[in-house]
């Protein structure tokens, strides 16, 4: 006799399945579309260790329950999040903001963009008869859970087109504040096209308070045309409790570029994702990322190049300094089609580990089916250069300014790969207030 083994539901798993079923009926697509993708995950459950994606980030075990989807914030409340944001030391001028996963236009700053970039709420549009949203058109065929879970869920979005041929001088700021004093979820989902030899920069800014253990899920769609070249920095410094998931799905075309650059230093737990999909020859990719952690944080930094066509090349590189017993996680993987010949596909991950309980994992993967490649991949780990620091301490820098200083240089050759002066200028300096707090913390 076979007996059926169930799963065991949590209670996330519990209120998940209520939330789906509650999803409204209809025949349009954004509804099927809703609710295969809720389906999905209630079929499979939350992602644990027993998935190979997630070995390292149980998010069945992380959430031990669903939090309530936030209310609007009060509108003084949310004006003054918006105000006591960083604001990119003055290069998020043009702002597209959303306070608890909803768009604000009235605290948008978008004056300048006219012609060259179209902006529309996602909400919005959905709410107009026979809406034909581009949501899920890049993403296709992708059965990740998380982004699974955002299809589900999206409280609001924005639908971003640069025309074809513009150079956007300014770079489009977009800023998702949580502004609660209760555990709440937060999802939003952005698409983004950029049009064919267009140029231009996108600064993407997550915050949120401390102490309280709200979830947010964002994710973004993102078609680059022919040609085109994109900039890409973003900051994620959630509140220290909270729970953070992100995923970018992206389509590069022929002659094409993205540069992209993730910088981390808050949520008690994170985890970014990719997949980007290389559609058209001479088309090339940089990522870069930086991570600080400290605490008992949590990073996951997950990345999945497919190389499809011939002639296209993808560089990563992840550093992540980890602090007292934090744990900085990279998986990356590096796919080249048996016709993706003359593929150059380079990955490296290195960490400094400053704690006794520190922990870095590191998991890269290559995949190649054809044989004309250049690919390959490599991981370091260890303590800061002790001959480094007692070179500095010798020349009378106290020790936590020489381990700061250090720090800082290790990080920041990370964030000038993005090849912006000006957005590595001030993300450096982020990351040198951020190493000047802790360090006057332990002091």
């Amino acid at each position: 006799m076979n007996a059926e083994m169930r799963r065991r539901l949590t209670a996330a798993e519990e209120d998940l399945a209520s939330r789906v079923a509650a999803l409204p009926e209809g025949s349009d697509r954004l509804g099927d579309q809703r609710r295969a993708a809720g389906a999905s995950v209630v079929a499979t459950g939350l992602p644990s260790r027993r998935v190979e994606a997630y070995k390292y980030t149980d998010l069945r075990a992380a959430f031990g329950a669903l939090a309530p989807v936030a209310p609007p914030a009060d509108t003084i409340a949310a004006a003054a999040a918006v105000a006591a944001a960083w604001d990119w030391d003055g290069l998020a001028a043009r702002r597209i903001v959303f306070v608890n996963g909803r768009f604000e236009p009235g605290l948008s700053t978008l004056a300048g963009l006219d012609g060259a970039v179209e902006i529309a709420s996602l909400a919005e549009r959905a709410r107009l008869p026979d809406a034909d949203l581009p949501i899920g058109r890049l993403a296709a065929g992708n059965e990740d859970p998380v982004l699974a879970l955002n299809t589900a869920f999206w409280q609001d979005g924005v639908v971003i087109r640069v025309a074809a041929g513009a150079t956007v001088a300014e770079p489009i700021a977009i800023l998702s504040l949580v502004v609660a004093d209760a555990a709440v979820a937060v999802t939003t989902r952005h698409v983004v096209e950029v049009g064919a030899g267009a140029t231009v920069r996108f600064l993407e800014h997550h915050a949120g308070p401390a102490g309280i253990a709200y979830q947010a899920s964002g994710a973004i769609e993102l078609d680059i045309a022919d040609g085109a070249r994109v900039t890409w920095a973003r900051l994620q410094e959630e509140g220290p409790a909270a729970l953070h998931l992100s995923t970018l799905v992206a389509r590069l075309g022929a002659g094409s570029a993205l540069d992209r650059l993730s910088v981390n230093f808050g949520a008690a737990l994170s985890r970014d994702q990719g997949f980007v999909d290389f559609a058209g020859r001479d088309s090339r990719v940089g990522f870069e990322a930086a991570t600080h952690l400290d605490g008992r944080r949590h990073s996951d930094a997950t990345l999945v190049m497919n190389h499809a066509v011939p002639d296209c090349a993808s560089k990563e590189r992840f550093r992540a300094v980890v602090a007292d017993e934090a744990r900085s996680v990279v998986q990356g993987k590096i796919c080249v089609a048996p016709q993706a010949q003359r593929t150059d596909g380079r990955m490296m991950t290195q960490a400094i580990l400053t704690g006794d309980g520190a922990e870095a994992i590191n998991k890269p993967e290559l995949e190649i089916f054809a044989d004309d490649v250049q690919c390959g991949h490599g991981a370091t780990s260890g303590r800061l250069d002790e001959t480094a620091l007692f070179y500095m301490r010798t020349r009378g820098i106290p020790k936590a300014v020489a381990e700061a200083l250090l720090l800082e240089a290790f990080l920041a050759e990370a964030i000038e790969g993005v090849g912006d002066e000006a957005i590595a200028e001030a993300l450096t300096a982020r990351l040198r207030a951020r190493l000047a707090a802790i360090g006057g913390e332990a002091t």
